[in-house]
């Protein structure tokens, strides 16, 4: 049963909504980056694959941010982004996914006092590249690290909207620690973005209460949430998501390895799907966290209380 329900999950053609570039290295292409950038890999430590492959063992959400900086730092040229942009679409085909919306950390790109534009077409023209050789389309989300502040945010939403013309940028998005960058900083960044006809999501719930996501809700008003983990705490908070049809991106496994959700404990997901709010599968940070779209799929009936029918209904929705 196992193993046919798999198959008919791979050969649904599924989105995928939630998912960081820059997570999407795996400890081998980290390596080979290393080998490339050898003043940086010394810098940080990266002498040997086993280092990389160190580098993403960690047991908290700081043991995570300090993984994917390191790994972002190591995309140094626009043409290592190019690389990881065709490599990472081939990963999505292998798993059945006919459209990803993908975030591109413009963020930390300004933050690096790179010139985004440069990097921006260069992660383009390999979108257009590997969309010709795999079939996967996929589409952009700037982000931009929350902890950086508004102003950060507003150097990102500047750069999406000159770069508009391009119709594969389609939103904006904060991630990184909310508690180090409270929604309350951003909601005319966001009421900006949708005067743009920008679509726009916000990490929240993930390592704070309920709270955090009805400031997100209520201030920034965003079309999707991403994780929303901690909403399960608060009936009210439940109902309200269902009634405002915000969707929730979820990663179990992503969860769990951060430290954000206990293993010993059922994941919310299967709460919320039978709360009649949105959810989105996805894997976030698939190189960092080892997983693929399918194994989420099947993680969730192994472990989270999903059907094989349900899960089917979930892969199909479009």
């Amino acid at each position: 049963m196992t193993q046919e329900l798999r198959k008919k999950l791979l050969e649904i053609p599924k989105a995928e909504l939630h998912l960081h570039l820059e997570g999407s290295l795996r400890p081998e292409t980290v390596w080979r980056l290393a080998q490339k950038h050898q003043d940086h890999s010394r810098l940080h430590g990266l002498l040997s694959l086993a280092d990389c492959r160190r580098l993403y063992s960690f047991s908290d959400f700081h043991g995570f941010i300090h993984a994917i900086k390191t790994a972002s730092l190591l995309m140094v040229g626009p043409d290592d982004y190019a690389e990881v942009v065709k490599s990472l679409a081939w990963d999505l085909k292998a798993q059945g996914v006919a459209y990803a919306e993908v975030f591109l950390s413009v963020g930390i790109i300004i933050w690096r006092q790179l010139n985004p534009f440069t990097y921006f077409h260069a992660v383009e023209n390999a979108r257009l590249e590997a969309e010709a050789a795999t079939g996967v389309r996929l589409a952009w989300v700037f982000d931009s690290v929350r902890q950086f502040g508004a102003e950060a945010l507003d150097r990102v939403l500047d750069c999406a909207i000159q770069l508009q013309t391009s119709d594969s940028i389609v939103g904006i998005g904060i991630g990184g620690d909310e508690a180090l960058g409270p929604a309350t900083w951003f909601t005319r960044q966001f009421q900006r973005a949708r005067a743009h006809g920008l679509l726009t999501t916000a990490h929240a719930g993930e390592t704070c209460g309920p709270q955090s996501v009805w400031d997100t809700l209520n201030l920034l008003k965003p079309d999707r949430i991403g994780h929303g983990l901690h909403s399960v705490d608060d009936p009210k908070l439940l109902d309200a998501l269902a009634e405002s049809h915000v969707v929730l991106d979820i990663c179990p496994t992503s969860n769990i390895k951060t430290g954000s959700w206990s293993s010993q404990l059922v994941h919310p997901a299967h709460i919320f799907y039978k709360r009649g709010i949105q959810i989105a599968l996805s894997t976030d940070d698939p190189g960092i966290f080892d997983c693929t779209l399918l194994d989420e799929y099947m993680w969730l009936h192994d472990h989270g209380g999903f059907s094989a029918g349900e899960l089917l209904t979930l892969a199909t929705i479009k």
